[in-house]
């Protein structure tokens, strides 16, 4: 198989038709120049130097293959300068997905504008999609902030830690005036949950177990859905689980707009990724993504 370093050292043999030379610029023996073109030679089945006292001389062939080798190199020049710039260049459009609309409002909105000036060749197409993701239809580059069950569907996602959080449960001051508040994880079982439609089951809802495990209940469901489920808590029509450590979610219990319920039963493992599809190397706009918002986390979490 032609190389394009054989190539080379061909069509600077061929400019200066001495090998001595060819062998000092290249910081090699005149012993292996002179086996790079025998090489050459032989997979051509054809002779490219008549060889003379004082120089080497290119054969009617040769002259002919060094144009062809010459204009072969100055396209290989070319595409390798390609790849080398498009490694590093971040370009083209980015599709990211993320379940809810908070997330995108709080972990990606705000350092937006710092993020398109830096990279200001690369479009973004931001989605919330509040339903079940399949990676196979659903054509995104990046999915964003969707928790562990995208993992456990799709084992062959790459996946970055986003952070760690307590996940909390959480109802209205009106339904737990209405019905209660619950005093051990048991009583969570006679209450309502707003439910995640797509969840299996979908009426779960989350605690800490006495061995530091999440703990699985299931309380009545009424309403389960794929939106809305803050305002639907904040309505007083049942309890939700939520991460605890986002400074939206601190907002939310200083107003007293929803009330922590067994805040000592809380799940202290809850972890949130971001996926993406797994590529060596991982594509330069996907990296220069993860790399961006991933160091902004300690301004969005609480």
């Amino acid at each position: 198989m032609l190389h394009p370093r054989d190539l080379s050292v061909f069509c600077q043999v061929a400019e200066t038709g001495n090998m001595s030379r060819v062998a000092e610029a290249e910081s090699k023996t005149v012993m292996a120049i002179s086996k790079q073109i025998a090489r050459l030679e032989s997979e051509l089945n054809q002779a490219l130097f008549i060889r003379t006292r004082r120089k080497l001389v290119l054969t009617e062939f040769g002259a002919k293959f060094k144009k062809k080798s010459e204009a072969f190199l100055e396209h290989y020049k070319e595409l390798v300068h390609w790849r080398e710039t498009s490694e590093s260049s971040v370009t083209g459009e980015l599709r990211v997905v993320c379940q809810a609309n908070d997330i995108v409002n709080e972990t990606l909105v705000p350092w937006m504008a710092e993020f398109t000036a830096k990279y200001p060749e690369l479009g973004i197409a931001l989605d919330v999609k509040e339903s079940v993701i399949d990676i196979i239809d659903d054509d995104y580059d990046v999915f964003w902030a969707v928790g562990d069950y995208l993992g456990q569907r799709y084992p062959g996602l790459k996946r970055k830690a986003l952070w760690a959080s307590t996940y909390g449960i959480f109802a209205s001051p009106d339904y737990l005036k209405k019905m209660g508040t619950p005093k051990t994880v048991a009583d969570l079982e006679r209450h309502k949950v707003i439910g995640y439609l797509h969840n299996q089951p979908s009426n779960v809802l989350i605690a800490r177990g006495v061995d530091g495990q999440p703990q699985y209940v299931t309380p009545n469901c009424q309403i389960k859905t794929v939106a809305g489920h803050l305002e639907l808590a904040e309505a007083g029509l049942g309890l939700i689980n939520l991460p605890v450590n986002t400074a939206a979610m601190q907002e939310i219990i200083k107003q007293g707009r929803l009330c922590p319920v067994l805040q000592d039963d809380w799940w202290e493992g809850a972890e949130v990724y971001v996926y993406y599809h797994p590529s060596r190397p991982i594509q330069a706009k996907i990296r220069a993504f993860l790399d961006f918002f991933i160091a902004k986390r300690h301004e969005w979490e609480f």
